[in-house]
Parts: structure tokens; sequence; C-alpha cells
């Protein structure tokens, strides 16, 4: 109930920021660091550049969740795909996928992520395609230790011992087990797409700037050092990231 309650409140207040202010996209020196609770126009008062730090919250919580979302969903689109044709495949070419696999495990996701952009630029897709080098390997062996763990479960050999083949085992047995993960890898895996998200702004790699103002972490990196000077700027996107991640976190 605590925690339907806090998903209520949050979504309402970024449904708030969306609906009654305009994006943070215009500099107002007029309005540079306005104290909080000085008006009802900006209840939050305004950044140094004379944002408002009530829509930078909103909107920049609001990119970060749109560019979330689907990188997650693309990530595990992508392991689904490489884990049936891993299954499809003889041994041979599963050994060298499961290889690439124990590679990329070894490897820390956020700097094969910093390589992918650096190299091939910082656009939006360059974004989703790193998010998916760094982090397919990981929902690959979860999906691979269940195609393992129902290959040798007794339903299963029993339908081999009747004749079944393994395109008869996938479709009725493998693949529900696996569809039935999905949600579960997803959910789990959101809140490092949204830490790699904010990373990223705070080094300046950020989407959606022109339309949506700048993200969590970007208003992180330049409030930081006029923080004496208005703290609530520094303290509301970091909220914001700690709110989504909470919210969109494993539940129990």
């Amino acid at each position: 109930m605590v925690l339907v309650a806090f998903n209520f409140l949050f979504i309402l207040s970024i449904i708030i920021g969306l609906v009654f202010f305009e994006a943070p996209v215009n500099v107002d020196l007029l309005q540079s660091s306005e104290k909080a609770f000085q008006s009802w126009k900006h209840p939050l008062g305004c950044d140094r550049l004379g944002r408002d730090i009530y829509a930078l919250y909103a909107f920049g919580t609001f990119t970060t969740f749109l560019i979330s979302i689907p990188a997650r969903g693309i990530t595990l689109f992508f392991s689904v795909c490489i884990s049936f044709l891993s299954y499809a495949s003889n041994k041979y070419i599963n050994f060298i996928i499961d290889s690439f696999a124990s590679v990329f495990l070894s490897l820390p996701s956020f700097l094969v992520a910093i390589i992918v952009l650096y190299s091939l630029g910082s656009e939006l897709f360059v974004f989703y395609l790193a998010i998916v080098i760094s982090d397919w390997a990981f929902a690959y062996e979860s999906i691979q230790g269940k195609i393992r763990e129902v290959k040798e479960s007794g339903f299963v050999v029993a339908a081999k011992t009747m004749g079944a083949n393994q395109y008869y085992l996938f479709q009725k047995h493998i693949f529900p087990e696996i569809f039935s993960m999905l949600f579960i890898l997803f959910v789990t895996g959101i809140p490092s797409v949204i830490m790699t998200v904010a990373i990223f702004s705070y080094m300046g790699i950020d989407f959606g700037t022109d339309f949506l103002g700048p993200g969590l972490g970007e208003q992180i990196a330049f409030s930081k050092d006029y923080f004496l000077v208005s703290p609530i700027s520094l303290f509301t996107p970091i909220l914001g990231i700690l709110f989504l991640v909470l919210s969109l976190g494993k539940k129990k």
C-alpha cells in the first residue's frame, strides 16, 4: 500500500510538471536563482539560468524514463534473438556465442557503453546500440540458464522419449518459460539503465535537450558548483533519479 501511494504521488508530480509548466529550454536571467516558495509561478524557484526547477525535475525525469524503457526493451529483444539462435544452432555456433557472452560479462558494462558512444558518436541510436552491446550478455546468460533448466526437467525428457523434436519442445515448453521471466528481467534491469542514462547526461551526452530541457545528470553537473546559491536545484534531479529507480525497481 505504501509503495502504491508513493508511485501514485511520484507519477502525479511528473504529470503536474508536464501539464502546468513549459519545457525548460529557455534562459531568463531576470529570474536567475529565484528562491523557492516565493511565487506560484515558480514554486521551487529557478536555477542560475532562470529555468524553473520544478519543470527541470518533471521534464528531466520524463526524458530519462522515455529513453530508459525502450533501451531495456531493445536489449531484451536482442538477447532473446541470440538465445533462440543458440538453441537452434549446432554445438559449435553455440560455443562461439557462449564465448562472446562470457567475454562481455567479464567487461565493465559502462566502459563498453562509453567506448561505443565515443567511437560512433552520441546520437540516440548509438546510445541504444551502446546499451545493447554492454548489457545483452547478462540477459542472455539468464535466458540460457532457464533453457538449460527446462531441457533437463522431467517432462521435457519424457517428451523427448516420446519422439518430440526440439522445435516442438521449444514451442510447448521452453518459450513459455522464457516469456514468463522476461518481465522480471525487464523490471530488474531498468534501474541500471536509468543510472547509465543519468551518468551519460552528467558527462554531457544528453538527448532531447532542445525540446524537453536538460537531463537529470546534466542538471546535477550544472548545479553542483552553485549549491550554496540554489541547493534545491541540485537536490531535485537527485530525487528524480532516486524516485525513478524506486518506482521502476523490482517489486517484492
